[in-house]
């Protein structure tokens, strides 16, 4: 399971910074771990040029914010300056194509996807106590254990993640065992942790190869959830990928559908994202 936090640095509220906190996984059995690896770095040497891996890992990193930077720079006769490869997506057909690519990765290889919003503003006004970000990993192991435990029997999961101080030393402090605890209290079915490692394992980007592409994909999830919440409907511009994103979130195990499962929201009093009737550039 690859985790990744999106709106990354907004664990309180800062003036400019969004209102929600989402984390995001991409679920990846390990027999796909490897060709799915390969498949992104397929595509960033396709898009970016054949020595990516000559140049800093950052020059090519794909982010859903920097697609979307990308897209909308094109359709404004500019380009994207940096990172310094989204320099040769100049134009709207390869900014598209950059795109349908990295759809195609989500609709060949199926990950089970997990996205949990956390509104920053509620939930401080009812839990002066909890912090933003251990209420999104604890939602996000209730939801994956949940998942497992009645969907995928005899499957485990673990969390990866690229290193970030501050998340560690959250865990590291005992309170995330803590507010696990608060939010499993209304639960009417009690998630099987046995069946997740306890906490994210940290990966150093500078030194990993297959694991640094594949947690690209929760930060592309993590963004486009972001802006489901921001906007009160599901994207529309086509840099967002949600109908891939969507069609490969996990479902409900009782009700089906993705809401309170796939895309979880924390407090439960805000509403989902509404339906958008169709994607476009």
């Amino acid at each position: 399971m690859k985790t990744e936090a999106g709106d990354d640095g907004t664990l309180h509220l800062k003036p400019g910074t969004s209102p929600y906190f989402v984390l995001a996984a991409v679920g990846v059995r390990d027999s796909s771990r490897r060709p799915l690896a390969e498949a992104l770095h397929e595509i960033k040497t396709k898009h970016f040029g054949d020595d990516i891996d000559e140049v800093p890992w950052a020059d090519s990193e794909i982010k859903g914010r920097f697609l979307t930077r990308a897209a909308r720079s094109v359709a404004a006769g500019k380009v994207l300056l940096s990172p310094r490869r989204y320099q040769q997506v100049n134009s709207i057909a390869k900014a598209n194509s950059l795109i349908l690519d990295l759809g195609l990765v989500f609709s060949k290889y199926r990950p089970l996807i997990f996205a949990t919003v956390v509104d920053k503003v509620d939930m401080l006004k009812r839990h002066k106590d909890l912090n933003p970000l251990g209420a999104a990993y604890a939602y996000l192991s209730q939801r994956v254990a949940l998942t497992i435990d009645r969907l995928y029997a005899g499957e485990s999961a673990v969390f990866i993640a690229d290193e970030q101080n501050d998340h560690e030393r959250f865990f590291a402090s005992g309170k995330m065992v803590e507010t696990r605890e608060i939010l499993d209290k209304g639960l009417h079915m009690k998630p099987n942790y046995k069946l997740t490692i306890d906490k994210p394992l940290w990966i150093d980007t500078a030194q990993s190869s297959w694991d640094r592409e594949i947690i690209q994909l929760p930060d592309i999830v993590a963004y486009s959830v972001n802006e489901a919440m921001k906007i009160g409907k599901e994207p529309e511009h086509l840099s967002f990928l949600w109908p891939q994103i969507k069609s490969s979130m996990a479902q409900h195990w009782t009700r089906g559908g993705v809401e309170s499962s796939g895309l979880s929201i924390y407090p439960r009093t805000n509403a989902y994202p509404t339906k958008a009737k169709n994607n476009r550039h």
